[in-house]
């Protein structure tokens, strides 16, 4: 331990306690509480995420309130949040958080991590926020903090800067003996949303200012390199809202891959010919398409088949374009590729999760 190392903690410490971001999950050290926020936040920004985790504690307060709630009702309370794994993993996480160790958290990174859905990152949060550990937690804030603080090189998703950082992150959150593990893990990362942000950094305000070392160089804009970003790949669709005596038919996917567990109209990729014909347009895709889809993937045929729509919707690595059709469906449901099918009045709100490209396309009345 460096003195350096000492004098770096508590200053951010120091500097944290003055003052902070008022935050729900920040008001609680229970477990469960930090468990989720910090399950929310990945890849999501805070102002986002603080509606969401108000509703979802007045609906699952406890871990065994959502131990216990349908797969359903979980997802339909998550719905909008995207990524809908985390969801699936805090839902099977609080089964085993109940049915294995009695409804009590572990209390060390190393027993967290035995959770679903729970890495190195999430434990490290829990376990020094809830419990006072010195377990280290690194994500794009700290990688940017200590690649400045330390003049570190690399880009920002560069492995062997993101190897040093966690072991810096361990070195700092033990130096002085290690207490208040939590408040100096959550002044790093307010630092980094706060003040030492991508572009603009506030250095004058900074904390830090005095033992930076991409400041003392000159460099602090610099650092870390900038990632190498590959733009999204575009993957046109056809999506058919199949109506049939004032319902519209809607299925659930298998709980892995995209938007698992998760309801919406049958959807299938276009083939890369029919994609190229489309240039975009859903006019240009022959109403056989949209019935071929229809049937393919409910077994129903379909009759007054009309365009509705075309949707984008951008997810990470790809720019989904759903071209969305309207038709009338008879014959009997027969599934493939999807789990469940139901039958949902257009008047009537839902009580199951579809994601936010399927939300855009219901009837006011069902949202």
């Amino acid at each position: 331990m460096s003195a350096r190392d000492v004098d770096i903690r508590r200053a951010l410490v120091a500097w944290f306690r003055r003052g902070h971001r008022d935050m729900p999950w920040r008001r609680t050290r229970d477990p469960y509480a930090v468990w989720v926020s910090e399950i929310m936040l990945q890849q999501t920004r805070v102002e986002t995420v603080t509606p969401y985790f108000e509703r979802w504690m007045r609906r699952f307060p406890s871990v065994r309130a959502l131990a216990e709630a349908p797969l359903d009702d979980v997802l339909s309370h998550w719905a909008g949040l995207g990524y809908y794994a985390r969801a699936r993993n805090l839902h099977a996480a609080a089964r085993d958080v109940v049915g294995t160790y009695g409804g009590a958290f572990p209390a060390t990174a190393a027993g967290l991590r035995e959770l679903r859905g729970v890495g190195d990152y999430t434990a490290g949060a829990i376990a020094s926020i809830a419990f006072g550990e010195a377990a280290p937690i690194v994500d794009g804030n700290v990688v940017r903090v200590l690649a400045r603080v330390d003049a570190l090189d690399g880009a920002a998703d560069d492995a062997a800067l993101k190897r040093r950082v966690w072991q810096r992150a361990g070195e700092l959150v033990a130096a002085d003996g290690g207490d208040a593990a939590g408040d100096f893990n959550q002044a790093m990362m307010e630092l980094g949303a706060t003040v030492c942000t991508p572009s603009s950094p506030g250095c004058s305000r900074c904390p830090l200012a005095g033992v930076c070392r991409a400041r003392a160089a000159g460099d602090v804009a610099a650092r870390p390199a900038p990632k190498t970003k590959k733009p999204p790949r575009v993957v046109d669709a056809v999506a058919v809202l199949v109506e049939r005596d004032g319902k519209l038919l809607l299925v659930r996917r298998p709980p892995a891959g995209l938007w698992g567990g998760l309801w919406e109209p049958p959807w299938q990729p276009l083939r890369t010919s029919a994609a190229r014909a489309s240039h975009g347009s859903a006019r240009s895709i022959d109403d056989t398409v949209a019935a071929d889809v229809a049937r393919r993937c409910t077994g129903l045929a379909v009759s007054n088949i009309q365009s509705m729509a075309t949707i984008d919707h951008v997810l990470t690595h790809r720019h989904m374009r759903f071209h969305v059709f309207t038709a009338r469906g008879r014959g009997r449901v027969a599934l493939d590729g999807y789990e469940a099918a139901r039958w949902q009045p257009r008047r009537a709100p839902l009580d199951v999760g579809v994601a936010a490209w399927t939300r855009r396309l219901l009837p006011k009345e069902m949202q």
